[in-house]
């Protein structure tokens, strides 16, 4: 299939950059656009390696070169101008996410950091990066290197051992390989196969085969006239349902991947298409651009800046100026260098061309760093001032404590010191505190919100002369089970069966845990979590167990709201979470003792994030400052001490 300019190719590009932002903005869904500009990429990637009868080296070389000159320009724009946005208009909160973003868009691994993000469980609360949008050109990149490579050892190979179809019959199996993982990762871990490039490529290689075995497929002109309209309007919708409740990229990828194929097949033979009409068609040549801005804009817009608009003005704007800034970027950046005579006929002066590009590049995030840098060692000194003395020092009215910079670290110490589980493992991970030959023992078991406790309860271990035995997991809780609203994962469940085996051995005097949890209508009880509390009773039965309420969940990130809004938008009413009716009986029937400090986090009926001090209660949606959990350190000795 070897047409070089096919009409509809560039019409469904801009189709599929339009509905990556559309999407993005109005449904909050994944379109499939990527999936499209993936079998559009690869399918380019055939066209310009197989124009050559004999692939060598020297083919290689010259097809990096013109794949450099043709992403470098307009992503090295939008990186720099997005450095410099971060640097004068994003708020401090967000600046050591964005800059770990950054390092990773800057080496073309964007995917992986994202992937790895969504199996760590401290980075799972962060906000969106205006980097975000550089993981699929990350994937993109990454496979731009491996297939010329494949293709030319594939020719080498196909020719010495004289079989015939030997690349298709390699690109056959790699296709193979990569969608039946694709199938294994999409169901086990959705997060991290969505940016993984082995899992992608079976996309890129149904691109490469469409190529080679398209060409073979006649179809009448009424029956592609009428397959080419269903292919695009399944491109349209795909994001209204498929889109919205089925991970990507398993085999719901299909959709979008064989609707693009469907699309190119049929253009040889067509009556009509709307991704002829010459506007579309046209824009094709700016889509990758757009791609590039709509993010970090749409981001900015929605995120970040408080305006007082209706949502769909500030989502057409969000759309116009992404295709403003990419109209000029590609005609007078991109084209230019891309079409230089200097560049064109040189690999060796491109190579120059982009290591210099890259070298500029990196001044501006060198630059962000030391910026951050600047504000975090002053501020890590007052949050460990703080740990030590509890005074928070005279603020501003605009200011807050602990700075914006440092904030996400004002966290539990288990999570850096080796004392909590993490989210894959389900052996048990257990450190002790206070004073370890102490005859009374309290355990402190369950996730990330019986940990945050751990702070104050250390110090008050010390104090008292009891020993504290730590045993969590992130991401998991005390349960034996699942239900409608609460789907812990089997490490966590697994975890449990060992957590039950561990406290049979050594018999503490009181279990601490939370005891209730957010759930569609604000506070319950899991089934899971009385399921554990009966049987530890039976198993324990001269072991108290001690419950703590849960601390309120928000639907925005606390710190982040605090510096772009005033703190009376940064709370929600006290109603909006806890149900004291259908909560406390069940709790005081089943426990020994509840730790309750809702009026704490909801004085007034007003669950706030800020003290009048300044002091941040919450470092994310739904967990304390380690700052403020230890404010709270009186009201545990109390509760302690009527234990």
């Amino acid at each position: 299939m070897s047409k070089s300019f096919i009409p509809e190719i560039q019409g469904l590009r801009t189709l599929a950059a339009l509905l990556v932002a559309v999407y993005h903005i109005w449904f909050n869904s994944v379109s499939g656009g990527v999936d499209i500009f993936f079998v559009v990429s690869a399918y380019f990637i055939a066209h310009s390696l197989n124009k050559y009868e004999v692939l060598s080296w020297r083919e290689v070389s010259s097809y990096y070169s013109k794949t450099l000159r043709r992403i470098l320009p307009s992503a090295l724009i939008v990186f720099c101008c997005t450095c410099i946005i971060i640097s004068i208009a994003i708020p401090f909160v967000s600046y050591k996410m964005e800059i770990k973003n950054a390092f990773s868009t800057f080496f073309f691994v964007e995917n992986w950091y994202l992937a790895a993000s969504g199996s760590d469980y401290l980075r799972q609360g962060e906000s969106k990066s205006l980097f975000q949008q550089f993981w699929a050109l990350s994937v993109q990149f990454q496979l731009y290197l491996c297939i010329p490579v494949v293709y030319l050892f594939a020719k080498k190979l196909e020719s010495s051992l004289s079989i015939e179809n030997f690349t298709i019959k390699v690109l056959l199996a790699i296709f193979a390989c990569s969608f039946t993982f694709s199938l294994y990762l999409t169901y086990s871990a959705p997060t991290e196969a969505y940016f993984n490039t082995f899992i992608r490529a079976w996309e890129f290689i149904a691109g490469l085969l469409l190529y080679h075995l398209g060409g073979n497929i006649k179809i009448s002109k009424p029956n592609a006239t009428g397959l080419n309209a269903a292919a695009v309007l399944t491109v349209i919708s795909f994001g209204f349902y498929w889109g919205k409740n089925y991970a990507l990229p398993g085999a719901i990828a299909l959709i979008p991947v064989l609707s693009a194929s469907i699309i190119i097949i049929t253009s040889k033979s067509l009556y009509y298409s709307i991704l002829k009409w010459r506007m579309l068609a046209a824009l094709g040549d700016y889509s990758f651009a757009f791609y590039l801005w709509h993010w970090p804009i749409y981001l900015l817009v929605f995120q970040y800046l408080n305006i007082d608009l209706n949502h769909h003005l500030l989502g057409i704007s969000v759309i116009l100026s992404s295709a403003i800034l990419a109209f000029v970027c590609t005609k007078y950046i991109e084209v230019p260098l891309r079409r230089s005579n200097i560049l064109v006929h040189s690999d060796r002066k491109t190579y120059l061309y982009s290591f210099t590009s890259m070298t500029v590049s990196s001044i501006l995030l060198v630059c962000l760093f030391l910026l951050f840098k600047f504000y975090e060692t002053p501020s890590l000194k007052a949050l460990n001032a703080f740990y030590s003395e509890k005074i928070v020092q005279p603020l501003s009215s605009q200011e807050l404590f602990p700075h914006g910079t440092v904030i996400k670290q004002d966290m539990r110490a288990s999570y850096f010191n080796d004392c909590e589980q993490n989210m894959q493992n389900a052996s048990i991970v257990e450190c002790e505190y206070g004073n370890k030959d102490s005859d009374f023992a309290i355990a402190l078991v369950g996730g990330s919100h019986a940990a945050q406790w751990l702070s104050p309860l250390r110090e008050i271990a010390v104090e008292q002369g009891f020993k504290v035995h730590l045993i969590v997991k992130s991401g998991c809780s005390l349960t034996r089970s699942s239900d409608q609203f609460y789907h812990p994962s089997k490490s966590c469940l697994a975890w449990n069966k060992n957590l039950e085996t561990r406290l049979s051995e050594f018999k503490p005097d009181v279990i601490m845990t939370t005891v209730t949890r957010n759930g569609p209508t604000g506070e319950r009880i899991p089934t899971g979590y009385l399921e554990s509390w009966l049987y530890l009773n039976r198993a324990l039965p001269n072991t108290n167990i001690v419950g703590i309420r849960d601390n309120p969940w928000f639907k925005f990130d606390p710190p982040l709201c605090l510096e772009i809004s005033k703190p009376k938008d940064c709370s929600i009413s006290r109603s909006a979470f806890y149900n004291d009716d259908k909560v406390l009986p069940v709790l005081s029937k089943h426990l020994d003792g509840v730790l309750d400090f809702s009026r704490q986090f909801c004085p007034d009926g007003e669950c706030n994030t800020v003290l009048a001090n300044g002091l941040v209660k919450f470092k994310d949606k739904h967990h304390l400052t380690k700052s403020y959990a230890l404010v709270l350190k009186p009201k545990l000795a109390e509760a302690i001490d009527r234990m």
